[in-house]
């Protein structure tokens, strides 16, 4: 009874917390401070990687189902082939026809004072997004790195949802992101959204960046997601972590870096086969010290190819599937190989996604070292339907993250399964989900 009254008082303060958040305002948070950052995602030390050598063909190995471009799912709210009803907000707001992701126009937005850009659209008979989620596809150039926003005012500006989007610095190009709910204001009305307003803030450096083909897509789920994940193969995913989840019935990820496994303080063969006779995915990090966009093209592909290859030899044939970025840092390059090698690949994005992902090639993780946060994205996603992926490091007494603060987390996931608001899943079950 005592473990339950402290769970009622920590998601009652998360509660609080969460409605206390204003989103992005006029280029001014008036409530909660968005300060996640990366969790450890590939940034345990490692020597230079000696991969066993990829022989297998794509037979072999799995032909992931991009084929079908699910970039294209959903129904164009806004092409930005017409901006006459596009308002500015702060900075400058041009039509750009040299640097397009669809169509024969996108939309840049730039400030060279920096401190804010954004521009806005109002829909005064109403946009219902009842049902729906939010993509658009987005080139940040300034500042790098950077957050994308999205306000939903709905209905008005006292009841208002705040989705934001880290996008990191080696990104060189375009990329589709779903744009999860992150913070909310008062109560909205999703049914009655009267503006969206897609903003940029930094701290003095220049803004520049451009944004098309706002999209629409169907929640095919009553429900929200919820995926666990662990990178860098630590030893205290299993006798922490693991045993923890194993006790409620919780599956997970946890990423296989070749070089760090059954090495001191590290994952062994056999934990990871444990962990996936308990449905837990041992999914593919090509860590090998050094981020991948500093490789060159073939570089990173011979990573991506050989590490793939490594979890296929070891008989993780389902967790191959699938990709955690390491140290959540990625280049145009990084997702055109992760798309052409795996399903999903994930990153750390700071905010959910829909179900399943649209932006299947760095879906967003969030960092479990802030209590919060990630409640406060749990949260979030049982509300509104979308996907929060938390990640996890090193999971200990002396980490940023130790056992109470895991099960904390892991109450607040049981009491929204509890109200049947909340599912956890794996990369293999959303892809089934997405597949279906």
């Amino acid at each position: 009874m005592k473990r339950n009254s402290n769970r009622r008082a920590f998601l009652t303060t998360t509660a609080a917390g969460a409605a206390a958040f204003a989103g992005c305002g006029a280029f001014g948070d008036s409530g909660q401070s968005d300060t996640q950052t990366p969790e450890s995602d590939g940034t345990a030390t490692s020597t230079p990687a000696q991969a066993e050598n990829g022989t297998g063909t794509p037979e072999e190995t799995g032909t992931p189902s991009q084929q079908r471009d699910y970039t294209n799912r959903g129904k164009v709210l806004d092409d930005f082939e017409d901006l006459e009803y596009w308002g500015t907000i702060q900075g400058d707001v041009s039509a750009e026809t040299e640097d397009v992701f669809r169509g024969s126009q996108s939309v840049r937005i730039q400030n060279p004072s920096g401190g804010g850009a954004g521009m806005y659209k109002a829909y005064p008979d109403g946009l219902d997004l009842t049902k729906n989620n939010l993509s658009i596809a987005v080139k940040m150039e300034k500042p790098s790195p950077g957050k994308l926003a999205m306000e939903v005012i709905a209905p008005a500006r006292s009841d208002h949802l705040v989705c934001r989007r880290y996008i990191p610095d080696a990104m060189d190009g375009w990329m589709r992101v779903d744009l999860g709910y992150t913070g909310l204001r008062g109560d909205p009305m999703l049914k009655s959204v009267q503006e969206l307003r897609i903003v940029v803030l930094s701290d003095g450096e220049p803004i520049n960046f451009v944004v098309d083909d706002l999209r629409k897509h169907k929640k095919p789920t009553d429900k929200g997601r919820v995926m666990l994940s662990f990178s860098d193969t630590y030893a205290s995913q299993y006798d922490v972590a693991f045993q923890e989840l194993k006790k409620r019935g919780i599956p997970a990820m946890v990423a296989a870096v070749p070089d760090r496994i059954n090495s001191s303080g590290a994952l062994t063969t056999g934990q990871l086969r444990e962990m996936q006779n308990a449905d837990w995915d041992v999914v593919s990090s090509p860590h090998i010290g050094t981020p991948l966009p500093k490789l060159s093209k073939d570089e990173q592909r011979r990573t991506i190819k050989q590490t793939k290859e490594y979890l296929r030899l070891k008989g993780f044939r389902e967790g191959m599937r699938f990709m955690s970025i390491p140290y959540g840092s990625y280049n145009r390059t990084t997702l055109d190989l992760v798309d052409e090698f795996h399903e999903y690949g994930f990153a750390y994005g700071a905010g959910p996604n829909a179900i399943p992902p649209v932006g299947t090639s760095a879906v967003s993780t969030v960092s479990g070292s802030d209590l919060n946060g990630a409640a406060r994205m749990i949260n979030l996603a049982a509300k509104y339907n979308q996907l929060t992926v938390v990640n996890f490091g090193n999971i200990g007494k002396d980490q940023s993250v130790d056992k109470e603060h895991l099960n904390h987390l892991l109450d607040i996931i049981e009491d929204w399964q509890s109200q049947d608001k909340l599912e956890v899943t794996t990369p293999s079950g959303l892809l089934k989900l997405q597949q279906s």
